[in-house]
């Protein structure tokens, strides 16, 4: 009789620096994941981040690359329309390994994995939209009855919509103090749910260190007087995070048993926020206009929006916390761009929140394309390159440009289902904090209107090194294993699982992280 594979816990820190946690783990700050990487084996991860800082998870979850499954970001571009919109199941369709076990396959208690459509029937239990950073669609739980029975026995949701903007100290360590009480959620969702159901695979995404990476990351992100002691406190309030997430971690690991394979891990990670993404559309608008002309040094707001700016940033962000999903996005997509007449633009940038991703207007693929296929196409998109790349920090003299690629030469080896954007600006990652703007001799000077803070308010944002640590009695792996790709990450969880792979997923199982990389590395 062929044995039973041991249990799995997945473990997903999300989006937590793998320099910070290292060191906290050093000192003393993480026990629970210290004791995990001293007992087994631990390493980087390379994600499909280190390109498109939206595509991790999708990536992880399908065993695909970006150009397969197709997501960017939770707003796509839908040519055949001419608009941005919320990716939906029904034309975005991205489906995590784990719903598609066979039935008499491993049981799954699954809980807050970032970036999943609301759960379907499956061989298992299953929490969406909860506890994640990012949210794709209302709280969700899957078997029915059982969205009910966590409001009320654990309560509301345990972290709130992101605010888009700078908020006072004082508001920060409130935030501090969710995130805190989010990961004590996550711990009692998770021993619930292992209470009343038999499981094979327990998978679980803290979103806490997440929210804290971006918004708690240095005391820049505040604005207004500080004192000293909330100084203090904010500096320390992302490590204070990581803290109570290792305390449910450990917490959770007591709750499974020993017998239990175990993987802490996460997809990309955080440094100090390098995003000056909202110039890159002046760019353009300059290199595809061939004007040269300089931004004045304040930003002349329309009628429109001093109306809207003259309502405190807090109270519109719990009213459009309230309105209807397709409503906020709409209004999101009004303010971050303008009318544009079609039959003038020859590209665009897409939506995003950190590299310059440009869309060419072509014609054949975009409903109302003027670019002919061919060589006005590779002509516009050399044009484009050599503006941005004329483009240089106007105090230091450094590019703007520290990579510049083709969409579709990122992954040579993918099969190209869906449209990836035509080019991808990459900025240097150093502080944006500092950045005045930038100046071209042949563009002119383009403002940055956040400088001496960060776009959004976020003090921190994403790189695309990730971490992982592993223990168990199936994970034969010791000390460093050095870098491993997320696509391996998965197939070596299909392997602790005793499940083939399905034949679209890319991965090899990881010498020393799953016993059929352990076997191959004997």
């Amino acid at each position: 009789m062929v044995q039973k594979p041991r249990k799995l816990m997945l473990l997903a820190v999300d989006a937590s620096p793998s320099d910070r946690m290292t060191r906290w783990m050093d000192d003393g700050s993480l026990p629970n994941l210290a004791r995990l990487r001293e007992s087994g084996a631990h390493g980087k991860i390379d994600s499909t981040a280190h390109h498109l800082v939206g595509t991790p998870w999708p990536s992880f979850y399908t065993g695909s690359f970006p150009p397969e499954h197709g997501w960017l970001f939770y707003l796509v571009w839908r040519p055949d329309l001419m608009r941005f919109m919320r990716a939906t199941p029904d034309w975005q369709p991205i489906e995590p390994f784990y719903r598609n076990f066979p039935l008499d396959g491993p049981k799954t208690i699954a809980i807050d994995v970032p970036i999943t459509y609301a759960p379907k029937p499956f061989n298992g239990v299953e929490l969406t939209g909860w506890g994640t950073h990012d949210k794709i669609g209302a709280p969700s739980a899957y078997p029915l009855g059982l969205i009910e029975r966590v409001k009320k026995e654990l309560g509301p949701l345990p972290i709130p919509d992101e605010f888009a903007g700078l908020q006072s100290a004082k508001e920060l360590l409130g935030l501090r103090d969710e995130l805190i009480a989010a990961a004590d959620w996550h711990c009692k969702a998770g021993k619930m749910l292992m209470r009343e159901n038999d499981w094979d695979l327990f998978m679980l995404g803290f979103g806490s260190v997440h929210r804290a990476g971006h918004k708690l990351w240095n005391r820049h992100g505040s604005q207004g007087e500080m004192t000293e002691a909330e100084g203090a406190d904010l500096d320390d309030a992302m490590r204070q995070v990581a803290i109570a997430t290792d305390k449910a971690l450990g917490e959770l690991l007591e709750a499974a048993g020993e017998d239990v394979n175990v993987i802490a891990f996460s997809l990309h990670g955080m440094t100090e926020n390098y995003s000056v993404q909202p110039l890159f559309d002046r760019m353009l608008r300059r290199i595809l206009d061939d004007e040269k002309r300089d931004d004045p040094e304040e930003l002349t707001r329309s009628p429109l929006s001093q109306v809207r700016e003259s309502i405190p940033l807090g109270l519109r962000s719990r009213i459009k916390a309230q309105l209807p999903f397709g409503v906020q996005d709409a209004m999101t997509m009004y303010w971050r761009s303008d009318k544009r007449d079609w039959s003038k633009t020859k590209a665009f940038i897409l939506a995003g929140d950190l590299e310059g991703l440009i869309q060419v207007n072509l014609k054949g693929r975009e409903r109302e394309g003027i670019v002919s296929p061919g060589a006005e196409y590779e002509t516009l998109l050399d044009e484009i390159s050599d503006g941005m790349k004329s483009f240089v920090d106007m105090d230091t003299g450094e590019p703007l440009v520290r990579e510049i690629h083709r969409g579709s030469q990122i992954w040579p080896d993918a099969v190209q289902r869906r449209t990836m954007p035509d080019m991808i600006v990459y900025s240097p990652v150093r502080s944006a904090r500092s950045i005045r703007g930038y100046r071209s001799e042949r563009y002119g000077t383009v403002r940055n209107y956040d400088h001496g803070g960060y776009v959004d308010g976020r003090p921190g944002h994403h790189v695309g090194e990730g971490w992982f640590v592993a223990s168990g009695a199936d994970i034969s792996g010791q000390g460093d294993l050095s870098l491993i790709h997320e696509h391996d990450l998965l197939a070596s969880v299909h392997d602790l699982l005793g499940q083939k792979m399905r034949p679209e997923m890319r991965g090899t199982p990881v010498p020393g992280l799953a016993p059929t990389g352990a076997s191959a590395q004997e």
